[in-house]
């Protein structure tokens, strides 16, 4: 379950990326810190299959890094991150909750 104080939904990433002239450098290393959040919870999840729980880890950790370089990118550019990582994050939405069972064992 997602904490919504420290990750982000798919949702709120497309809000953002619509937004870009209000959100200052902070609000965006923010946004880009709870995208790295979302990502790595989805890690645990995908535990079986270490291909793609690596993937998932190094990008996390990669955006991570560069998250002073994200939140200051052009709007553009700012932008297309969001939407791209939406994308990834509803598909891994998708796929991690194909992997949790609905009732507990």
């Amino acid at each position: 379950m997602r904490d919504a104080n420290h990750t982000v939904t798919t949702a709120e990433l497309i809000r953002a990326s619509t937004e870009l002239p209000a959100l200052d450098a902070r609000q965006r290393r923010l946004i880009i810190t709870r995208l790295v959040h979302a990502l790595l919870e989805h890690v645990e999840v995908l535990e079986d299959a270490p291909s793609q729980s690596s993937r998932v880890t190094h990008l996390g950790r990669t955006l991570l890094t560069m998250a002073e370089s994200v939140a200051t990118a052009d709007d553009t550019a700012f932008s297309a991150v969001l939407l791209e990582a939406a994308i990834l994050l509803r598909k891994l939405d998708a796929v991690t909750a194909r992997r949790v069972p609905l009732l507990p064992n």
